[in-house]
């Protein structure tokens, strides 16, 4: 383990790397520094890719805002019914490994990082890998002797894989109850022999732990039977042997290749997938195929070239490897042997030791993918100043310490996946971030990256405003800054458009419909990385999850400390437990600045000796620990530490500083301790947000997001006091501080916080709260509104409902301001003149009367129309909705999916989501003014009218087999209303000075 931690290390100095210029929070904020900007998935379909689109994709990966890719060659063009595309060069091939300098050097040239999936597809391997370096399972045959008699006789070798075996040992142990006894399995044995992945979704296996209930002398034999007869067999499984009396079996017990494979490769990369269990196996697969890579990268390798990665396991169980016998002796403590019956499915002692052994043996299998394989895998890496960020803690069930292994990454990484109706469409099943989050907190990591925006059926369907951004936004609540979107495909020119695309993700490239438009919306993705980037991240509980194997963090909604809402959480393993956890002042701290107010057990009644020695001495030292009394340990040795430890703790005394806390909730000890919620909120029933904390030596940062299709005005209430708080909008770089605000009895701040559909904003308190307004009323009822005050301290009243408003001051006195009714909203009506982009079907103009979907036009080809199209207008605007004090804004209405609005030759923005609104104030004038809207619809539409021609005559290329005459159509364009809106922007009196009201009541 001292090696793990000393690689964990390691990984994190890569980090340095990133290090730039310090820059201020507004000035990173606004314009978001490299290491804030999105990554993405550069898929190299089946390797049929050609410089001059590398070059392309590059520059343009720059023009929009990103700061690198991931290199992932794969195939999976040809899944789901899809056609396959032209095959490229074989991956780290003569070819491929030109076109790989080439992409370097064009990265280096632009400033951009590039991250390489060693291997075509993914579960590490490849043709290079022999079945004695594959990833192995144990295999076993038996048979049954009767004694006193004398046994003389070859045993069946044990069945095999890749025609690759080799003995571990051959076991004799006396039947209690002959070969086939009447009692119950042990239940999940698979899963808990290894044999299969535990799961699909980082799944709760606190269930391996537990079994059928025993039965009294139900056990097949006693450990302390079994005889080693390895020594006496032959290599050819011939054995000599005097059978004791009584019912006998005799187990050959061996390992053999598992079969795994690569997945997903570009076609010539099929092979083996390797044996994580295996130092010896990587280190020769790094020789042969990674090594010669970085060569090839010379200079470049840990300057632009900065790091590698391996995607997801999906490889299936495994659960033995070459010394295997003599790795879990060194870590349990205990000699494997005298256990290997209950691998062919026999009760060794009891049906509790029997449970106990499969977890010691899965323990075991998760320290040696952690050691052998990424921490050496860190290790290597780091020769060259490189690091690694592997997707290396599920989600699938993987008989791993999830925390363990991430905790081995430059920085940590999993996944989320946005919306689809077919496929992973429960929350469960969607977000895995907070376990990244996790490991980035507890092993002191900045970043939490993930694969963002997987999806499987969709194809360019997926909006941004009801999908992409509130399933990015609940990732960032779970702790995620720094997303990699998936996927954007290297789609060479010739290939046409929309190209060349693999079966499952988000595609996101230049040949999608909002290329140009797109960075509105990365943008807004690269400022809120910025913001999450920065401090620390504030949680009031910790949880230990076990030290039991497979292990996983769940979505933050699972809340395993029963701390929401309003508190936050991370989730600690034994490794970080044991290592890295002590207190100060009653606090539960992390040597890199983070600390908790509780420490929270698992809901388990089994524990490590270990972990419960480490949580008598952090009571000890002052903390408060939570959590049911462990009865015993969790492996086959250590009962007596646990319940001695265990009696000490949980027998009513005092002990130490600290103290132990059961039957209760988190929250309800937080709420007795007078630690109030971090974040609360008051709002119409049903209404769904989440928040994150953040916080600096300077500023706490809240990320508050609306996850509801209804826009919320809600009452917040922060745990800061003292400052102001300032509203930070994202997708705008707007910052407005808020001054009407309040500190509340219990030693918080509360402030009306209006959210949009899905929308988001920052709250940031970074300033002395100063003078302010505390209360609101219109009308004489407490009123919600937002009051703005800029630089010279001037406030305003902003988008508020007409009528009479009193504003109380912070020192006692109060203005009293009237908001006038503003002018009726003007509805912009037909006609409209409506540009088609060319080259895509449509007419080269059109005359909309009204407005309506495309999809609904008589001809064809604006029906089936895919692209931008512009809407003219002159409009009239009328003098009374230029007041004084008034904004004019533009709303809109609907649209489908995306609107730039320009404006007598001026772009005022591209509106990508609700309200889509833009304001016109000081670019409109009286009268006549030039008005264009061009909006950007997505693709399906044009692949779908494709369908009714021959294919010479279609206008796009793809092998995405999706789309038929039948599938049905997307809305597409302007469909509004479109409405001039005057906005009242009323000034409030100044705000009176301290010396004004010296001496005042």
């Amino acid at each position: 383990m001292k090696n793990v931690l000393f690689i964990a290390v390691l990984a994190g100095c890569v980090l340095l790397a990133w290090a730039a210029p310090p820059v201020s929070l507004e000035q990173g904020f606004r314009n978001p520094p490299p290491q804030a900007r999105l990554r993405c998935y550069w898929w190299w379909l089946n390797s049929n890719v050609t410089k001059e689109a590398i070059t392309r994709d590059l520059e343009q990966m720059k023009a929009k805002g990103f700061a690198g890719a991931i290199i992932i060659d794969a195939g999976g063009a040809e899944q789901r019914k899809n056609a396959q595309v032209p095959a490229g060069p074989i991956f780290a091939g003569p070819q491929w490994r030109d076109l790989f300098r080439h992409t370097l050097a064009e990265a280096n040239r632009l400033g951009l990082e590039i991250s390489l999936n060693i291997q075509s597809g993914w579960n590490l391997g490849g043709p290079t890998v022999k079945p004695e370096e594959a990833a192995k399972q144990s295999t076993w045959s038996r048979v049954q002797v009767t004694g006193p008699s004398r046994f003389d006789g070859v045993l069946e070798a044990p069945p095999r894989k890749l025609d690759f075996y080799r003995d571990v040992a051959l076991v004799a142990y006396p039947l209690k109850h002959g070969a086939a006894p009447k009692r119950e399995p042990i239940r999940q044995f698979d899963f808990k022999a290894s044999l299969k992945e535990a799961g699909f979704s980082t799944p709760d296996t606190r269930p391996l732990l537990t079994d059928v209930p025993a039965r009294p002398g139900e056990e097949d034999t006693m450990g302390t039977r079994v005889i080693d007869l390895t020594a006496q067999m032959q290599p050819d499984g011939r054995l000599s042997w005097q059978v004791p009396e009584g019912e006998w079996e005799l187990l050959r017990f061996g390992y053999t290749a598992s079969g795994a494979r690569v997945s997903t490769s570009s076609q010539p990369w099929q092979g083996l997938a390797l044996d994580y269990l295996d130092r010896g196996a990587l280190e020769s697969y790094w020789r042969q195929v990674v090594a010669p890579l970085i060569a090839d990268a010379g200079p470049l390798a840990g300057r632009t070239f900065k790091y590698l990665v391996t995607d997801s396991w999906e490889l299936g169980g495994v659960n033995w490897t070459a010394n295997f016998r003599d790795e879990f002796r060194k870590r349990r403590g205990y000699d494997p042997l005298p256990y290997l019956p209950v691998f062919a499915g026999r009760l060794v002692d009891s049906r509790d030791a029997s449970n106990r052994f499969l977890n010691d043996l899965r323990r075991t299998i998760g320290d040696l993918v952690a050691e052998r394989h990424y921490a050496v895998f860190a290790e290597l890496a780091g020769r060259h100043g490189m690091g690694i960020h592997c997707e290396s803690g599920g989600p699938h069930g993987a008989p791993v310490d999830a925390l363990l292994n991430l905790g081995l990454n430059a920085f940590p990484q999993m996944e989320f996946w946005a919306q689809s109706k077919t496929h992973r469409v429960r929350d469960e099943d969607r977000f895995f971030v907070k376990e990244a989050a996790s490991a980035a907190h507890i092993y002191g990591k900045t970043f939490v990256a993930a694969e963002g925006f997987t999806t499987i059926g969709p194809h360019w369907e997926e909006s941004i405003w009801d999908n992409l951004k509130p399933s990015f936004d609940r990732a960032v609540c779970e702790g995620l800054n720094l997303l990699i979107w998936h996927t954007f495909t290297c789609s060479p020119r010739q290939i046409g458009k929309p190209g060349q695309e693999y079966f499952a993700g988000t595609h996101f490239n230049p040949n999608i419909t909002w290329w140009e438009q797109s960075p509105a919306f990365l943008s807004y993705i690269n400022r809120t990385q910025f913001l999450a980037q920065q401090g620390h991240f504030v949680a009031d509980v910790l949880c230990y999850y076990g030290d039991h194997v497979p292990n996983f963090v769940r979505l933050k909604a699972s809340d395993p400390a029963g701390v929401l809402p309003g508190y936050d959480y991370d989730v600690c393993n034994e490794d970080v437990l044991l290592r890295r956890l002590s207190v100060n002042k009653g606090r539960i701290t992390l040597p890199d600045g983070m600390s908790y107010a509780l420490l929270v057990l698992p809901d388990l009644d089994v524990i490590s000796p270990a972990a419960i020695g480490k949580i008598r001495d952090l009571v000890g030292d002052g903390a408060t620990v939570m959590g049911g009394k462990p009865q015993r340990s969790t492996g086959l040795r250590g009962d007596d530490e646990v319940a001695r430890i265990s009696a000490e703790l949980w027998g009513g005394q005092r002990t130490g500083k600290g103290r132990v806390i059961a039957g209760r909730t988190a929250r309800q000890v937080l709420a007795a301790d007078g630690l109030k919620p971090d974040f609360e909120f008051t709002a119409q029933p049903g209404a769904n947000l989440d928040y994150i904390h953040r916080r600096t030596p300077e500023a706490d940062i809240y990320f508050v997001s609306n996850q509801g299709d209804r826009p919320e005005v809600i009452d917040a209430i922060f745990r800061v006091t003292g400052k102001a708080p300032e509203l930070w909008f994202p997708e705008t770089g707007e910052i407005r501080r808020q001054a009407f605000f309040r500190a509340t009895d219990d030693g918080r701040t509360t402030l009306p916080l209006p959210l949009h559909a899905y929308g988001s904003a920052f709250v940031v308190f970074r300033k002395p709260a100063g003078e302010h307004f505390i209360s609101v009323a219109k009308d004489g009822r407490p009123a919600a509104v937002a009051v703005w005050i800029d630089g010279n301290r001037a406030a305003s009243l902003v988008d508020a409902e007409p009528g009479q408003y009193r504003l109380t001051h912070s020192t006692g006195r109060s203005v009293t301001v009237t908001v006038p009714p503003a002018p009726e909203p003007r509805i912009i009506a037909g006609p409209w003149n409506v540009r088609f982009a060319p080259g895509w079907g449509a007419p080269a103009a059109v005359l909309f009367e009204s407005l309506a979907s495309w999809t609904q036009h008589a001809d064809g080809g604006v029906k089936y129309f895919s692209g931008t199209a512009a809407y003219e207008k002159e409009i009239e605007v009328a003098a009374e909705l230029l007041r004084p004090h008034h904004a004019l804004e533009l709303d809109l209405g609907e649209v489908r999916e995306l609107a730039e609005v320009i404006l007598n030759g001026r772009n005022l923005g591209i509106l990508w989501k609700p309200p889509r609104r833009v304001d016109m104030t000081g670019v409109v004038h009286p009268g006549k003014n030039r008005l264009e809207i061009r909006v950007t619809n997505l693709w399906p539409n044009r692949i779908i009218g494709d369908q009714f021609l021959p294919e010479p005559q279609r206008l796009t290329r793809t092998n995405i087999r999706k789309f038929t005459r039948e599938s049905p159509l997307l809305p597409s364009g302007l469909l509004g209303p479109v409405v001039l809106r005057s906005v009242a922007r009323t000034n409030v009196p100044a705000l009176p000075s301290k010396a004004q009201t010296a001496g005042q009541d």
